[in-house]
């Protein structure tokens, strides 16, 4: 049997955004509906993680990220 390799797509919005901005996001992620051949995964700051994780379908991954300064 061969094993089909899958996609990702993840994205990350640094430390920018505010509860307003992510909603906007939600809403485009959630009702994309996904596709079964692709892994989605989101990295939200890290204040908003919970809420991300709370609110985004379950078929969306989420990430945490640190990248903070440079």
């Amino acid at each position: 049997m061969v094993n089909q390799r899958r996609f990702v797509v993840g994205g990350n919005w640094k430390m920018n955004g505010d509860h307003a901005t992510i909603d906007g996001i939600l809403s485009f992620l959630n009702q994309s509906g996904g596709n079964s051949n692709v892994d989605i995964i989101v990295a939200p700051p890290a204040p908003y993680l919970t809420y991300v994780k709370e609110n985004v379908k379950n078929n969306i991954l989420v990430a945490a990220q640190n990248c903070y300064k440079v």
